[in-house]
């Protein structure tokens, strides 16, 4: 293949941006009417994760092996995509479906491009799109071998903690293994829209799965408002490699910065510690008002446990700081989580996690970097669902995980 072709051409085409993007998914469409019931009603945040992907691809070209890797990683995450055809029969996604992407995208190539895509150059996409395609077929039949296309849960339990939060449990049909820190795609079947949600628990023998949901969004807030025990939902496969890597450095000690229900999965990595050595732990879970704290009971108690190892961890393995901007009559720490951390320090030779909000995020690792902590000892991860997960553990096998110059820190 002509690599050199194909990103002068991926230039000029991705200059059409969302237009392009948009072009294509109608093409499809028209070619594939059952593939429209695979994708969400509004498009907007797939047209870009379209783009994102074609972008990462053109761009490993160059790198076979991480090529590979990464197709055969989307071929696997793209079994759970399923859909209806005109009569209302299940379809899943299979090889006829990468046999119509590749025409929309020929055809939308052709129109953005005009009079320079020219025969060769149309020959040089279909060959790149014919070994993209293999890769990712070859990577779901691989996965297809050792695990499902998705998991069936049911809703256990749904507790409202506030107007605008929703703890629950499920139970999938069998065990869905995670590690802590990890996320899962979920589903609710009838909004045909999978979100990130992170299991706010360690794994467990029964394999049910808390999650905490905040009503953000459509998705956020069906959950929130409409969500009822004995209702199903889809589980994918677990992501994400950052939080999860919590344990790299196992004899440091362990610092856990979250805000809003970025708690959860720091809690279910809290958890995991308690059920080993009992690493030394300081879980700091912020809040503007003691109202925030919506998990307060469950992470006193776990903070009471003895851990189930030895090496010196037993009880007083975990330091929790609860810690809001204001409240009446409060006694705890006051202040934003990161400036209730950084007062706790210092932070030398630990690991830490962050999780919550985009800004909370950048404003605690701006915090902990301008302090001095070293980038390479701040873990972070974001499930934005405008992201695609495959594509930000792509980024950070290549090292962008520590790089922090979003945060303005220097």
């Amino acid at each position: 293949m002509d690599n050199a072709a194909l990103r002068q051409s991926w230039g000029q085409f991705s200059a059409a941006g969302p237009e392009a993007a948009k072009y294509f998914y109608a093409t499809l469409f028209v070619v594939a009417p059952e593939a429209r019931s695979m994708f969400p009603t509004n498009m907007q945040y797939q047209e870009d994760k379209l783009l994102a992907a074609l972008g990462h691809i053109i761009t490993s070209l160059d790198d076979p092996e991480a090529l590979a890797v990464f197709a055969q990683r989307l071929g696997a995450d793209h079994r759970r995509f399923h859909g209806q055809d005109q009569r209302g029969n299940p379809v899943v996604l299979g090889e006829r479906h990468y046999i119509w992407v590749g025409q929309a995208l020929l055809a939308t190539l052709e129109r953005f491009l005009g009079p320079y895509f020219t025969p060769a150059l149309r020959a040089q996409w279909a060959a790149a799109y014919e070994l993209v395609a293999k890769l990712m077929l070859d990577g779901a039949a691989e996965a297809e071998r050792t695990s499902p296309p998705h998991w069936e849960a049911e809703v256990l339990t749904a507790e409202r903690r506030r107007a605008d939060i929703v703890v629950f449990t499920v139970r999938p049909n069998y065990l869905c293994a995670y590690r802590p820190g990890q996320s899962l795609p979920v589903q609710v079947p009838q909004l045909r829209t999978w979100r990130y949600l992170s299991p706010a628990n360690a794994p467990r023998a029964d394999g049910t799965i808390e999650f905490h949901v905040r009503a953000t969004g459509r998705f956020s807030t069906h959950l929130v408002r409409r969500l009822r025990a004995g209702e199903p939902l889809l589980l994918g496969h677990p992501t994400g490699t950052a939080l999860a890597s919590y344990d790299r450095v196992p004899q440091s000690p362990l610092l856990l910065i979250a805000g809003g229900t970025g708690l959860a999965p720091l809690r279910a990595v809290a958890e995991a510690v308690q059920q080993g050595a009992g690493r030394r732990t300081t879980l700091v879970v912020g809040g503007r008002t003691p109202d925030d704290l919506y998990d307060e009971p469950a992470l006193s108690r776990l903070a009471a446990m003895p851990a189930v190892g030895g090496n010196g961890g037993g009880a007083g393995w975990l330091r929790y700081v609860p810690t809001v901007e204001s409240g009446w009559g409060w006694r705890g720490a006051v202040g934003r989580a990161g400036d209730t951390a950084l007062r706790l320090g210092p932070w030398e030779d630990t690991e830490i996690l962050v999780c919550g909000s985009p800004e909370m995020t950048r404003e605690t690792v701006t915090m902990l970097v301008r302090s001095g902590v070293e980038p390479e000892r701040i873990l972070t991860e974001s499930y934005d669902h405008s992201r695609y997960p495959p594509l930000a553990e792509a980024a950070a096998g290549a090292g962008a995980a520590r790089d922090f110059s979003w945060t303005g820190a220097r």
